[in-house]
């Protein structure tokens, strides 16, 4: 057993430095500089009369990018983010780790809670019309969910956006909270703070509802031809009864890892709709520094997703026994 988990662990360590440095060979071998968007940093009306200026912060820009040994670079910048040490924001001059420390939050926020929503939603939908499969309902629904499934998220973000934002103005159309509220533990703020973030959790619930609910409806389906659900229904017991606990609990068993792995990736994926509603979280910032190629944030926030992803497969690899008897950890 220890050893299994040393070797799992050990392995996701070996996977997140190496992601790590390939992305920072990315980045170096890359031919964008900050400097490409310097009128981003510095307008042009803001250096009139100024020539030289403008010259020195080129020169500046482009020391600041990588220009040396890729493995050597990638290894020493391994050792101070090892130390906790991200770089300093090119923009803004803040450290990188104050920046995602700030808005890491509010991904956290409205990733973890529309996930939650959509999984355990998609799950009893999911399973009702497997169980009911073959009626109206389920052949309605499934069309319903298959549609729904083929619609990007930055285009139902945006129709949201659109309707229940500009037109009929019930949620805001951007940032967080309101200017007017004070932060704090305080009621005006958690509303305020629920109603900007109710937007953004719709586009990310749907965007991930129709997935649950396919899933779950063809896990159900499979484990109603199974010989102790048929032995169930002979002795009488109960539909609802065979539903839940009979047919429920084993087609969610593969689901679990899903979960776990969605979690991950949907910190990257929320770039979209942190966009569209200018929310200021994770996804809002590598926006950001994408476009001013802003390569101390870029890489931190790389670091945050890869580490997520990995951290996430290893928790799952660790507690799905813990569901399932049937699987032993390390064997």
């Amino acid at each position: 057993m220890l050893k299994w988990l040393a070797k799992r662990v050990g392995f996701s360590i070996i996977t997140i430095i190496i992601t790590i440095m390939i992305s920072w060979a990315l980045i170096e071998y890359s031919p964008e500089s900050p400097a490409n968007f310097i009128d981003n940093v510095l307008p042009p009306n803001s250096i009139a009369g100024k020539p030289t200026l403008r010259l020195e912060l080129e020169q500046y820009l482009m020391t600041l990018k990588p220009h040396g040994n890729p493995l050597i670079d990638s290894l020493q910048y391994l050792w101070q983010v090892l130390h906790g040490n991200l770089g300093i924001d090119i923009i803004s001059q803040v450290p990188v780790t104050t920046i995602i420390a700030q808005a890491l939050p509010w991904t956290v926020f409205i990733v973890t809670t529309s996930i939650l929503i959509s999984y355990f939603l998609g799950i009893r939908l999911g399973m009702k019309i497997g169980y009911k499969r073959g009626t109206k309902v389920d052949s309605s629904l499934m069309s319903l969910f298959t549609v729904t499934r083929s619609i990007p998220v930055y285009i139902s973000g945006a129709l949201l956006l659109f309707f229940l934002g500009f037109e009929l103005g019930w949620f805001p159309t951007g940032g967080a909270f309101s200017i007017n509220v004070t932060p704090g533990f305080n009621i005006p703020f958690i509303l305020s703070v629920i109603k900007h973030a109710f937007l953004p959790i719709l586009t990310l619930t749907l965007a991930n509802l129709a997935g649950w609910v396919l899933h779950m409806r063809a896990n159900t389906i499979y484990t109603l031809g199974e010989d102790y659900v048929s032995f169930a229904e002979i002795r009488g017991i109960n539909s609802n009864n065979i539903e839940t606990k009979y047919v429920g609990r084993n087609a969610i068993l593969p689901l679990y890892t899903s979960l776990i792995y969605t979690i991950g990736f949907s910190f990257g994926g929320s770039i979209f709709v942190e966009e569209i509603f200018s929310y200021p979280g994770v996804g809002h910032l590598l926006y950001n520094a994408i476009q001013y190629n802003d390569y101390p944030l870029e890489m931190g926030i790389f670091i945050i997703l890869i580490a997520s992803v990995v951290v996430g497969i290893l928790l799952a690899d660790l507690t799905y026994s813990l569901l399932d008897p049937r699987v032993k950890v390390g064997e």
